[in-house]
Parts: C-alpha cells; sequence; structure tokens
C-alpha cells in the first residue's frame, strides 16, 4: 500500500483512511506493507532516512529527508521531482528487499498513484488506485491536476474512487471510468446510551479550513441562538488555519460560552465527544465522500450535511438532512429542526445502518473482491 503516513500521537489524522483500510485488510488475512515518503514541512524533529515499524501486523515503512519546500526554493519543478521519485524509489526498494515481492500495488490519492505507474513499470506488479483527492472533486479541476491526472488514471489496472460523485467528476475531467469503494468508519466508533443529563450538544470535526464551512456554522448558530434550548454546546474538534479567524467570530458573535475550538483530538477523544453529543453538523463547500460524517452516524448521531459531493451518498431520511451547500439560512432552518424533532431519530437504528454499508469488514470484502478481480485479470495477461 502506497499510503501519505500512518497517524501518530502528534498526527492522530495523517494517513488516517490508509491506515483503516491496512488494518482491516490485515484482519481478514492479508499481509499489508505499507510505503510512505515524507516531504511536508513541520516545525517538529522527525527521523531521518528510512524508518520502519509494525503496528497491529501492518508493516509501515516511512521515509523523511528534507521537506520538499526547501528543495523548490532552489531547484525547479522538475529536479524536485526527480529527487521525490529517488526517495520513493529507495523507499519502496527497501520493503521490496524486506519484505519480498508483493502481489498487488495499492496507492491511495493521485500523487502516489503516480508512484504506482513507476512501481507497476519497473517491477511488473498489478495496479490498483484509489482516489480521495478533494481537488478531483471540484466543479473546476485545475488543469496541472486534469494533466497529472491523464498521465496518471489510464495506466492503472483498476481506478476506484470513494463516491459516485468524484466518480462522475473523474469521468467529467479526464475520461476514466472508476469502480466505487466508500471508506470505512474505523472500530473505535460505535454507538453508547447518552442518559446522563447534559444541555443540548452540537459537535463537528475538520480540518479548520474554509473548504468545511466552520464559518457557515457559527453565523447559523449565532442567528438562531435565543431559538435554541437555554445552555447549548457546540464542540468544533480540528486544527487549521482558520483558528483564529473562527475565533474571531466566535468572540464577537458573543458565543465563547457556547462555542468551542478544541482543537485536534485523537480517535478515542473524538469517539467520546462523539458520544457525549446530539447532533452532528458539518456544512461543508465541498466533500469527495465524507468519513467524519460516517464516524459520526457510526455513534449514533443524526446528521446535517451538504449537497457538496459525498454526503448525499450518506444522509438518509433516517439519519440526518441535507440541505444546500453555502446557505446559511437553510442551515439555520436544519438545526432549528433538528433539535425539535429529536426524538424522532432512533440512535441504535443509525449505527446499524452505518455498520451495515461502512464497517471494515464491509469494506475489506469489496476491496478484496476487486483486488481478486485485477490480479486474475493480470495474469492472463
Amino acid at each position: 500500500m502506497i499510503a501519505r503516513g500512518y497517524p501518530s500521537l502528534r498526527e492522530p489524522q495523517w494517513g488516517c483512511f490508509e491506515k483503516d483500510q491496512a488494518e482491516a485488510l490485515q484482519k481478514v488475512g492479508h499481509e499489508v506493507v505499507m510505503v510512505c515518503m515524507d516531504t511536508r514541512f513541520r516545525t517538529f524533529w522527525r527521523s531521518i532516512g528510512i524508518t520502519r515499524k509494525r503496528v497491529n501486523g501492518v508493516v509501515v515503512y516511512n521515509q523523511f529527508f528534507i521537506p520538499g519546500r526547501f528543495v523548490q526554493l532552489f531547484f525547479n519543478d522538475a529536479i524536485n521531482n526527480r529527487w521525490k521519485e529517488w526517495q520513493w524509489k529507495r523507499v519502496f526498494r527497501c520493503a521490496y528487499e524486506e519484505q519480498g515481492r508483493p502481489d498487488l500495488i495499492y496507492a491511495h490519492y493521485m500523487w502516489n498513484i503516480k508512484y504506482g505507474v513507476q512501481v507497476n513499470k519497473q517491477y511488473h506488479l498489478p495496479l490498483v488506485g484509489i482516489e480521495h483527492w478533494s481537488e478531483m472533486g471540484k466543479e473546476i479541476v485545475l488543469p496541472s491536476v486534469v494533466k497529472l491526472a491523464e498521465n496518471t488514471y489510464p495506466y492503472v489496472n483498476q481506478l476506484i474512487t470513494v463516491s459516485d460523485s468524484l466518480r462522475n467528476n473523474i469521468k467529467k475531467w479526464v475520461g476514466n471510468d472508476a469502480l466505487v469503494v466508500h471508506n470505512m468508519i474505523g472500530k473505535e466508533f460505535t454507538c453508547q446510551p447518552n442518559n446522563t443529563p447534559h444541555p443540548l450538544t452540537f459537535v463537528t470535526t475538520g480540518s479548520l479550513i474554509y473548504r468545511k464551512g466552520f464559518d457557515l456554522l457559527i453565523e447559523a448558530l449565532h442567528r438562531i441562538n435565543n431559538q435554541l434550548p437555554k445552555g447549548w454546546q457546540c464542540n468544533i474538534i480540528g486544527g487549521g488555519e482558520k483558528m483564529a479567524e473562527l475565533q474571531q467570530q466566535i468572540d464577537e458573535a458573543q458565543l465563547n460560552n457556547q462555542i468551542h475550538l478544541v482543537g485536534q483530538k485523537n480517535k478515542q477523544e473524538i469517539v467520546q465527544l462523539l458520544q457525549q453529543s446530539d447532533i452532528f453538523v458539518l456544512p461543508s463547500r465541498s466533500e469527495t465522500f465524507g468519513v467524519v460524517y460516517i464516524e459520526a452516524t457510526a455513534c449514533g448521531l443524526p446528521i446535517i450535511a451538504t449537497d457538496c459531493g459525498g454526503p448525499k451518498e450518506i444522509v438518509t431520511p433516517q439519519n440526518g438532512v441535507l440541505i444546500p451547500m453555502d446557505d446559511t439560512d437553510a442551515l439555520a432552518n436544519a438545526i432549528l429542526h433538528m433539535t425539535t424533532h429529536l426524538s424522532d431519530y432512533d440512535r441504535q437504528a443509525i449505527a446499524a445502518d452505518c455498520q451495515a454499508r461502512f464497517s471494515p469488514e464491509v469494506i475489506a470484502k469489496q476491496l478484496t473482491d476487486i483486488f481478486e478481480k485485477v490480479l486474475a485479470e493480470y495474469a492472463t495477461q
């Protein structure tokens, strides 16, 4: 598996999609080796060179030398790309020599699928690529992204996307078709009774960036503050570039006692916050799928989401409400409606439906079927 990285205590969300799939595949009997290359700019220390670890049965190789931003300062894009390719070949060769020849390469995200294409050509290994990248889900896809896709997607043995909306956008902009396998929920997310008396509590989670629409949520709650039950609370989980701006918006709305930016949390802390809440709200402006929505429904929460791509494949009349994107009035009305009809939502039924559609066992079976089909077809070539 070619992945972004593997979650750590410091960065619990980095590579979390890949981790969940790797461990689910391992659990159903596959041997999974994860190969990662880290070129990000971060202020904390990371081990230089290739590191190895085994986590829950998954072998993880990671390579880091220097952040790619430093290379870009002194060299052009062509040299920077060759530098990344050299690093990638080095870490893959190390995993190949130590773990043996794999049956199949499975790459997450376009830039990693690109490296998978190189492996396919050099080692003659079948390649499956899965696309999550939000850039390919945009209404207008950048020409540079389209060009990279055109030089990548046609060379995989099977392309997968995480939603029908992303599949349709790829077909529109690049012309390649794909199979759909949704993201899975982590095994940590379960429904627990929420019988302790508490104020009405909203919760949401995601990177604090414009695309997630937290500004819309704060504005909507500000508008209907006096119509909500006294003492209501809202916890916004996550970190990012908009934190200071969002805090200023909360301050100006005088909602410091109700809306809280609680920062990044690990999976266990997120689960606890979800289980202690009543309603999940995330008015995203774009989502290729929306794992946080199924994490919420796995905990039994009804959800409010926007019709911005992937969420429309998650939301049902039984588990939530889908509203237009960038519509603060619709968001405020949906919050008020769900607040007054909260007893209509069956938390246990919401959680059971989520497990039936997005559990690790279900998604691992879908992936295994695809892998076996690709291997069978590759053997006849």
